[in-house]
């Protein structure tokens, strides 16, 4: 069932008018409002104690304090793989930065008398 439009509204308002007359309708209009006001709040009422009794409040909030435990140890983890890979990854890098850009073993191709990073070129052989 689908819920009353604005004009439904105004045309029950108009119907109202012409059964109960103008003097009544104001005092019905106070005593409906004061009806569903009172369902209303025994309605929430009601709610809180079925959620009480369910204890969903609770389970909710032992949830959450699950998850943010959960949050933070797949946290630690994350940053104990990242050394885990990143380190040792880093530590070649920096080994192949330092054979390319005059390292230990460029110098000892100096020290054989070839100059660092130039390959050996003889022009009687091309």
């Amino acid at each position: 069932m689908g819920s009353l439009g604005f004009w439904e509204l105004v045309g029950l308002a108009v119907l109202a008018l012409f059964i109960f007359g103008p003097d009544r309708l104001p005092g019905i209009a106070r005593t409906v409002g004061r009806t569903v006001n009172q369902v209303r709040r025994e309605a929430n009422k009601t709610l809180g104690e079925l959620r009480d009794a369910a204890g969903v409040d609770e389970d909710l909030a032992e949830l959450t304090r699950e998850a943010r435990q959960l949050r933070g140890s797949l946290t630690d983890l994350k940053g104990t793989a990242t050394q885990a890979i990143v380190g040792p990854m880093n530590e070649t890098m920096d080994e192949v930065k330092g054979i390319s850009t005059g390292g230990p073993k460029d110098m000892a191709m100096s020290a054989n008398g070839l100059e660092p990073g130039n390959a050996p070129f003889d022009p009687d052989a091309t």
